[in-house]
């Protein structure tokens, strides 16, 4: 074996182990159950993906240093290497590290803004660590079904996992010293119900764009049995939030679906197994503790007709759908669709400002508001710096003293990055899903199969409008956009 060969084969074993990190072991990794089980995930990562780092470190520098000794002087520029400009992702991703340390070292306390200590783990260091995975990633990655195999195996133990707990069964005594009535908000080896929201979007749509896509029977029964599970997991979840990045997430794959017959079917196939699950959690006794507590949409998705109306939507679509592609009248429909569906969301957002208050979405009302009226009382170095990553504990000391509740994130991605890094942190994470969105379209993803890498993302983004980062989702994050950066980059 060549060194050529030999460092070819160390990328590919480090990838799978990075691999097997994000979407096995931080996901089952748990320490004195649900207590701290948010600094355990985030340590356990760290622990795990900085030696993969180095490795991966200091095979690309042997490589280089090697092909700089096969050089021969005097020869023409044309066996010199070229030295290309670096990938728009790769620019953007080390600012969005850089700066994160940046505002980490401006902040009060420049260690426990990097690593995180006072919030939710997700400090500068975890920034920077994510933010070499995602470069990796994007770099090396190979799509391979035996992965694929792997993911699913472990994430169907958690999502039947939190399907038990949902219905009452505490499986591992995981919820013993946790008070009664925050039993339905700990779901599975994930932790807290918006932490498993964010698990659930960043891995779902991945598996349904497989299913949609897939030709082998075997594989199909496979990623629509997981889809299945998921399907349960979601309505589980018991959070607005879920549905909000699965709302968004349905957007960009509406005009993938109505691409293909096959696509039009699946998707209708996809549609029945919900209502069927909507169903299920309805009339099975089982699950009456935990939909006694439902509020908002999941309430709503529960309550008749809902899954009727879908289960009616879905033999229509499975039938007829097919009879639009290609024509005229398909395409006025699916315009339709996707207008009202912007339609829906803009109802909803009017709505909410119209209802806006204090207890709004369990109490984020007045944390986005407390947050808001600080940063405006911030001084001009801290609105264009924030005050450092994880540092929010400083933003809602007054609001913890007063309402009693531990108070640390901002429970909006887009407030917690102005609030910790500033105007020009925001800017950053601006540009960086600028450029995302922008791949998607100039490249015409939805005609691609491609585009089932950007469906987590997607969904990754409408959730987190109401929930901040927590290390699961970051890690999560982090390599499905390397993966979808891997084949939007690549000619």
């Amino acid at each position: 074996m060549t060194s050529s060969e030999l460092g070819k084969t160390i990328k590919k074993w480090i990838l799978l182990y990075l691999g097997a990190v994000t979407y096995v072991a931080v996901p089952l990794y748990m320490k004195n159950g649900y207590y701290g089980l948010i600094r355990a995930k985030a340590m356990a990562y760290l622990y795990c993906a900085v030696p993969a780092l180095i490795a991966a470190l200091v095979v690309e520098v042997s490589e280089l240093s090697s092909e700089a000794e096969r050089k021969i002087p005097g020869k023409s520029s044309k066996n010199r290497r070229t030295v290309k400009r670096p990938r728009t992702s790769f620019i953007l991703l080390a600012m969005i590290g850089a700066w994160a340390l940046c505002a980490s070292y401006l902040s009060q306390n420049f260690r426990l803004s990097v690593m995180g200590t006072a919030g939710w783990s997700v400090g500068s260091l975890m920034t920077v660590v994510l933010v070499m995975v995602t470069i990796y990633v994007s770099m090396q990655y190979n799509h391979s079904y035996r992965m694929v195999l792997a993911v699913m195996a472990v994430n169907v133990f958690i999502n039947m996992f939190a399907v038990i707990q949902s219905a009452g069964v505490d499986l591992f005594g995981l919820l013993k010293n946790i008070e009664e009535k925050q039993h339905y908000t700990y779901l599975a080896t994930i932790g807290q119900k918006n932490s498993y929201s964010g698990y659930l979007c960043l891995l779902l749509p991945l598996f349904w764009g497989a299913f949609i896509t897939c030709r082998e029977q075997k594989k199909a029964i496979l990623y629509g049995a997981f889809a299945a599970l998921g399907f349960m997991g979601i309505i589980m979840a018991e959070s607005d939030s879920t549905y909000a990045g699965v709302g968004i997430c349905v957007l960009f794959m509406l005009p993938f679906v109505f691409g293909a017959e096959q696509y039009i079917k699946r998707s209708s196939l996809m549609l029945a197994m919900y209502s069927l699950c909507l169903l299920l959690t309805r009339y099975l006794p089982v699950f009456s503790g935990k939909t006694a507590k439902f509020k908002g949409i999941s309430k709503a998705m529960v309550a008749s007709p809902v899954a009727e109306i879908i289960l009616v939507s879905a033999i229509v679509l499975y039938f007829f759908g097919w009879k639009l592609l290609g024509s005229k009248v398909g395409k006025y429909i699916l315009i339709a669709i996707e207008l009202a569906a912007v339609v829906l969301i803009c109802a909803y957002a009017v709505r909410t400002a119209r209802n806006f208050n204090d207890k709004w979405g369990t109490n984020r009302g007045m944390t986005w508001r407390v947050g808001w009226e600080q940063f405006l009382k911030f001084p001009l170095r801290n609105k264009l710096v924030g005050i450092g990553p994880e540092m929010l504990v400083t933003v809602y000391a007054q609001m913890r003293a007063a309402t009693g509740r531990n108070v640390v994130s901002a429970h909006c991605e887009p407030l917690q990055i102005l609030l910790t890094q500033g105007i020009i942190g925001l800017c950053i994470y601006i540009a960086f899903w600028g450029y995302l969105l922008k791949l998607f379209v100039t490249k015409k993803f939805w005609k691609s199969e491609k585009a089932i890498f950007f469906f987590p993302l997607a969904a990754y983004w409408g959730q987190s409008i109401f929930c901040s980062v927590y290390p699961i989702t970051a890690v999560l994050f982090s390599f499905a956009a390397g993966m979808y950066l891997k084949e939007a980059e690549t000619k």
